[in-house]
C-alpha cells in the first residue's frame, strides 16, 4: 500500500509545481508558410487584451497604416495568428504573432515585414499598459540585477523606395540613416 501511495504524492507534489496560465491562441493563418515575432507583455495582458490585439490587427485602420511600408504597392491580404504564451522556466512572458502571406524580408517586401512589427509594438502599447516583469536577470560579468525589461522607442523604418530594387539596404529608422543610404 505505501508503494502506492509515495508515486501518487510524488505526482500531486509535481504537478503543483509548474501551474501557469494555458497558451491562447485567436486568429488563423490559413495553415501556409509566412513571418512572425514576438513581443514581451506584462502580466496585466489577458486573454481579452489578446482578443482586442487580434481585432485592431485585423481592422482596415491596420491595414491602411501599412500601406506606408509598401512603396505604393497594395497591401496583400493579411492573415494573423497570435498566441499568449504564458511565462514558463525557460521563456518569457510572450505574444506571438504570426501572419501569411509569406512576405520576401530580404528584399521587396523588407519595409513590410518592419513595418508590421512596427505597428503591432504601437498596437501593443495601447493596450498592455501594464508594468514590464521583473524576471530576476542579473549580469553575469557582476552578478548585480539588471530590473525589469524596460522598452524603447518605438522605431518607425524608413522605406527608400528610389532603393528598393537596388539590392542594397533601402530600409532605415532615422531620417540621417536614410539619407545616408545610397
Amino acid at each position: 500500500m505505501t508503494r502506492c501511495v509515495i508515486p501518487v504524492l510524488l505526482f500531486v507534489s509535481l504537478s503543483g509545481c509548474h501551474r501557469s496560465e494555458p497558451s491562447v491562441t485567436v486568429g488563423d493563418r490559413g495553415g501556409v508558410q509566412g513571418g512572425g515575432f514576438t513581443m514581451s507583455i506584462s502580466r496585466e495582458f489577458t486573454r481579452d487584451s489578446l482578443n482586442a490585439l487580434y481585432a485592431q490587427a485585423t481592422s482596415e485602420d491596420t491595414q491602411l497604416a501599412l500601406a506606408e511600408f509598401t512603396c505604393d504597392d497594395p497591401v496583400p491580404p493579411m492573415r494573423y495568428e497570435l498566441t499568449l504564451k504564458p511565462e514558463g522556466e525557460w521563456n518569457e512572458r510572450l505574444v506571438s504573432v504570426g501572419y501569411a502571406p509569406d512576405l520576401d524580408s530580404s528584399f521587396k517586401d523588407r519595409c513590410l515585414t518592419r513595418g508590421i512589427s512596427y505597428v503591432f509594438e504601437e498596437m501593443l502599447a495601447e493596450i498592455d499598459t501594464g508594468p514590464p516583469i521583473d524576471y530576476g536577470y542579473v549580469n553575469p560579468s557582476t552578478g548585480k540585477p539588471l530590473g525589469p525589461y524596460e522598452k524603447g522607442e518605438n522605431r518607425k523604418p524608413i522605406c527608400r523606395c528610389d532603393l528598393r530594387d537596388s539590392g542594397r539596404e533601402w530600409v532605415a529608422y532615422s531620417e540621417k540613416a536614410a539619407a545616408e543610404l545610397r
